[in-house]
């Protein structure tokens, strides 16, 4: 918006300093083959002269140069009007006055700027009437008229030429937008995410086909209540970060439940933006959402399992594919005496009590890898060099192609000392 209005004071500043130009040749011309009043000549220099250069700077420091320009314009009509009265309302200097402010005022403003350029055109007649006495000299030189008239030819076309390349601009413009929101309603439409707009009162503007999976179409009519299949416990916390964000301007994240069609209730996570038009005011907002029940089934499930792991009486170790040690539970500490950081990243063979020789280890490994577990009886050493028998098993998990990926070992503390260690393998 500002560089447009940049824009049209750029251009109304080249268009007066040339006009006015024209202006200072054909009335000094006129004045001189006349020999009116000289003092006219300095009037002329310091209206057609100075004059476009004082407006223009006024216009760039103004608040809204738009106002601005356009106050010019009707100051431009008064002005020209005084010249038609001064000059004898010669025809074709008072055709060319007139009609060019009228025309730049009507490009602008439409009629309703065309009628006030009118009047303050018949505004500055008056007023060179009361201060000059009313003359009639309507003639003029064969070279001012065919100046005039090619003048005023000139100044159409040129404003003519103008609304094309603004028309051009526009056009671009407009094809410019009309791609990006084909490529923005492609994506939205084809996404899996739910993508929706919704007024600043929280009704529907648009909905992405994705949401036709969950809601029926009554549901999704333009200007229904978007929240209307909320949950009842989501209600209030939900439409009231939605006017946070149309207040604020500042985007949040949510989550929510959903009753679908089918009854089900569907948990989102969802980001929401302020729409702002041209002028800054908001017009609603944006919800970009994704449906995560499943993966929020599964995170709640391997909470669990991760708190029963943790609880249980067994020290449980489990290793990737190469022994580094991912992640270890309670017992394992109360057991072995070292701490869950002491160990999380170490390669598990840094923490072998040396208690069996490594041909243990590299034949419990080959068993494991061979059939898929091992267990038997070892004696172990603690971090504090007390020893103690224990009860150890190791299995592995393969991926769906059948290669390891991780080592799962549980190992459980058993009560006696001095016991044989040779350890009972499994077939």
């Amino acid at each position: 918006m500002q560089q447009r209005v940049d824009r049209l004071v750029r251009r109304m500043y080249a268009v007066r300093v040339v006009a006015f130009v024209w202006c200072f040749l054909v009335i000094g011309l006129h004045i001189w083959e006349h020999q009116l009043n000289p003092m006219l000549w300095a009037v002329a220099a310091l209206h057609f002269i100075a004059y476009p250069h004082a407006v223009y700077m006024r216009a760039i420091r103004a608040r809204s140069p738009r106002q601005a320009e356009m106050q010019h314009l009707y100051a431009d009509a008064f002005l020209l009007g005084i010249w038609i009265a001064v000059l004898g309302f010669p025809v074709w200097i008072s055709y060319a006055l007139a009609s060019s402010p009228a025309l730049n005022a009507i490009v602008n403003r439409g009629f309703v700027g065309f009628a006030i350029a009118v009047a303050f055109s018949c505004a500055g007649l008056l007023v060179g009437i009361m201060g000059g006495g009313f003359h009639y000299w309507p003639g003029t030189s064969m070279l001012v008229t065919m100046l005039c008239f090619g003048g005023s030819i000139a100044y159409a076309a040129g404003v003519g030429y103008l609304l094309y390349q603004e028309t051009l601009h526009l056009a671009h413009a407009r094809e410019k937008v009309r791609e990006n929101e084909r490529r923005y309603r492609l994506i939205a439409e084809h996404a899996g995410d739910l993508v929706a707009m919704v007024d600043t009162s929280g009704r529907w503007l648009y909905t992405s086909p994705s949401y036709g999976r969950l809601f029926r179409a009554e549901d999704l009519e333009i200007g229904g209540d978007a929240f209307s299949n909320l949950h009842e416990e989501d209600q209030f916390r939900v439409r009231g970060a939605l006017q946070v964000v149309v207040r604020s301007g500042e985007s949040t994240r949510l989550r929510m439940r959903l009753h679908t069609m089918t009854g089900e209730v569907r948990r989102l996570e969802a980001l929401v933006h302020a729409v702002r038009e041209e002028d800054g005011a908001i017009r609603g907002a944006v919800i970009a959402a994704r449906d995560v029940t499943e993966l929020r089934d599964r995170e709640e499930q391997l909470e669990i399992a991760a708190h029963a792991i943790d609880r249980m009486v067994e020290a449980i170790v489990i290793t990737n594919a190469a022994g580094r040690i991912l992640t270890v539970n309670q017992s394992f500490t109360r057991i072995t005496g070292h701490a869950a950081a002491d160990v999380i990243g170490h390669a598990e063979t840094e923490f072998r009590s040396a208690m069996q020789p490594p041909s243990f280890y590299n034949d419990m490994y080959a068993e494991v890898l061979r059939s898929g577990y091992w267990y038997g009886t070892t004696w172990s050493r603690r971090r504090d060099g007390t020893i103690y028998r224990e009860w150890r098993s190791m299995s592995a998990v393969r991926d769906a192609e059948g290669h390891t990926t991780h080592f799962i070992t549980l190992i459980r503390e058993l009560d006696g000392q001095g016991a044989d260690a040779r350890p009972a393998q499994s077939a």
